[in-house]
């Protein structure tokens, strides 16, 4: 497959501080060679960068990457390539969504962590948090309005995996949605099931790997929220390759990497069996 690697190396506005370190790092691990090896055209690596001329802000300056990402993800795929997204924060997801407009798009968002908090109900401030419903379209509207090709997701084609950290206000919205909840006891099992029961015809998906969906004592740490349980290598790849056998993929992001916990490299050789799985037979 032709894959076009885009970098977005940031983490609450700042390049390259904690989970903005991961993107290199998975490069310097070996990503591109582990990629050709495996029989795929990896094009010249895109970093995506803020402007250097403005004062970082963690809101300004995520909706400015949104913004850049949504415009390389167009660009990519028209050029006949397969978008993976690289990124320090989850919300990079509404530019990578944006850039796959007109579309009807699925969201497959594996996550410890439901990034479905508003304005409204977050408790921490913490706009990363806000990524999921940003997607949704149930918050941040004006600055969403400035990403090109912006479009909400409908939550009835939007599927939240492994999901077991959420806030009160923010379990009873998504209670209260269309997402599709599943539990990591339900993956892989009960997720082909649950999936031919959603409305995905015509549906071009969108996977997103939150790297900290993995279960911190057996893979190891993703970052510096680490939530007990979570999925296995065995089951977060057979989960992907469920949803590839029902739908399509254009584009996935794997994100929330902080190289600094992860002591045994555990997670970075999750992040390269995901993708082998994610790109595996084209998409």
């Amino acid at each position: 497959m032709d894959i076009q690697l885009l970098l977005v190396p940031y983490d609450t506005a700042r390049r390259c501080w904690r989970s903005g370190a991961g993107p290199e790092h998975l490069l310097q691990a070996g990503l591109t060679t582990h990629l050709q090896a495996r029989g795929h055209s990896v094009a010249d690596i895109q970093v995506i960068e803020a402007d250097p001329d403005q004062p970082p802000a963690e809101i300004g300056t995520a909706f400015e990457l949104m913004r850049r990402i949504a415009v390389a993800v167009r660009t990519v795929r028209a050029a006949g390539r397969f978008p993976v997204v690289l990124a320090g924060n989850c919300n990079s997801a509404v530019g990578t969504l944006s850039g796959l407009t007109p579309a009807p798009r699925a969201i497959f968002w594996f996550d410890a962590h439901g990034d479905c908090n508003t304005p409204d109900t977050t408790a921490t401030g913490f706009l990363d948090g806000t990524g999921l419903a940003t997607a949704l379209g149930l918050c941040w509207h004006q600055l969403s309005s400035t990403v090109p090709g912006y479009c909400p997701v409908q939550p009835e084609a939007t599927f939240l995996l492994g999901t077991r950290d959420l806030d009160p206000p923010e379990a009873a919205l998504i209670a209260g949605s269309g997402i599709t909840s599943v539990s990591t006891a339900q993956i892989p099992a009960r997720l082909p099931e649950l999936l031919t029961r959603s409305l995905l015809k015509d549906a071009l998906g969108y996977l997103h790997l939150d790297l900290d969906v993995l279960d911190p004592a057996v893979v190891g740490n993703a970052n510096s929220l680490p939530v007990p349980g979570g999925l296995s290598v065995e089951q977060l790849t057979s989960a992907i390759a469920a949803i590839r056998a029902r739908v399509p993929l254009g584009a996935a992001t794997l994100a929330s990497y902080a190289p600094e916990y992860d002591s045994q490299q555990g997670v970075c050789r999750a992040a390269f069996a995901a993708l082998d799985t994610i790109l595996a037979d084209g998409t």
